[in-house]
């Protein structure tokens, strides 16, 4: 646990709108880690292989996330 950036509740079981919250903020703390780990594997390793990669990664979660925030509105 001390290496993760997504929390966890345990015992918590949250109703259906608490528990989509979770996921868009879960979905929200990956793609801002992704964007970072895109940033330095193009400027400071030179790794565009690896940034093309977590690129896609990132599409997806953004995905999910805007799916996610569809119920909210």
């Amino acid at each position: 646990m001390q290496h993760t950036s997504l929390g966890e509740a345990p015992a918590k079981y949250p109703g259906k709108d608490g528990m989509l919250k979770e996921l868009l903020t879960d979905h929200e703390t990956v793609i801002k880690a992704l964007r970072k780990c895109i940033d330095d594997c193009d400027e400071r390793y030179k790794d565009a292989g690896t940034a093309d990669f977590l690129t896609g990664l990132m599409e997806g979660h953004e995905t999910i996330a805007w799916t996610l925030r569809r119920y909210f509105h």
